[in-house]
């Protein structure tokens, strides 16, 4: 009696084992699933905490702003058809040897969105190993006529190079306006170029 009896207990303490650990399954990985969901709410909390902090700038940058402070970078060029910049004349010419040169487009290269044509190989060499030294200010455009707030298109055969830079003018009328107060221009013009994007296009 007692031996049967304790084979029924035994068997009844088994179903008992199986049945806690039926139960604790389920609440097992609902607990990892409740977890989850506030973990991803903590994140998403986070998220939003970081961006409320961040200036007004740094979010405008962060998200299309980042197109607008792109498109303000960007400038137009006094280009021909082709593409081609200064109407193909050899920007290092100017430099080394002081007067305008016609290119030759066996000799190009391409920089910040302009064909370069050059009078030889050696000076297609000169400029690839300096091109920002060689490209004319304002894109090619007249000096005179940007100091003034305009984008007329220079002659690259009236041009002088002050302090380094090359400038070409629509004539040599306009050069000479240019030229009568300098310092003045210059700033005047580097203005009006770097805030050319808001007049220009």
């Amino acid at each position: 009696m007692n031996r049967i009896q304790h084979v029924y207990l035994a068997r009844r303490s088994g179903k008992k084992k199986h049945h806690l650990i039926s139960k604790r399954k389920p609440l097992t990985q609902s607990a990892i699933r409740l977890s989850f969901v506030v973990f991803v709410s903590w994140a998403f909390a986070a998220s939003n905490s970081n961006a409320g902090s961040l200036s007004p700038v740094t979010k405008d940058l962060t998200h299309s702003g980042v197109q607008v402070w792109l498109a303000k970078g960007e400038h137009k060029l006094n280009l021909d058809s082709k593409g081609v910049i200064l109407k193909g004349y050899d920007p290092v010419a100017y430099f080394t040897q002081k007067k305008a040169v016609k290119g030759s487009p066996k000799y190009q290269t391409t920089y910040q969105g302009a064909t370069y044509y050059f009078s030889s190989a050696a000076d297609l060499d000169t400029f690839k190993k300096s091109p920002s030294k060689y490209v004319p200010q304002y894109g090619g455009f007249c000096a005179n006529g940007m100091a003034n707030r305009r984008a007329d298109p220079g002659d690259p055969t009236v041009f002088f190079v002050l302090k380094g830079k090359l400038y070409v003018c629509a004539s040599a009328e306009a050069a000479k306006g240019f030229q009568s107060n300098t310092q003045a221009n210059v700033k005047k013009a580097d203005d009006n170029w770097d805030d050319s994007y808001e007049w220009f296009y």
